[in-house]
């Protein structure tokens, strides 16, 4: 989280983890994280291209700087 919140886009308000799943249709030592972000610009209304931009952003970190997949 601390990474994910440190890169986040400024439009980026708030990232939670909310859940975490290990087991059936996971590997062994794997784990399944899901976030609930947050964004909002206070000067305008989010274009759905900005949204996925810091939604791609964020994916990117993490899996840059902590080796995380997303899962299909």
């Amino acid at each position: 989280l601390d990474t994910l919140r440190a890169e986040a886009p400024t439009i980026v308000r708030d990232i939670q983890l909310f859940d975490i799943y290990q087991g059936k249709g996971i590997a062994e030592n794997k784990k399944s994280l899901a976030f609930h972000i947050v964004m909002q610009d206070t000067d305008k209304t989010l274009a759905d291209v900005e949204a996925d931009a810091a939604i791609n952003h964020l994916i990117k970190i993490a899996a840059e700087k902590c080796a995380a997949t997303l899962r299909a």
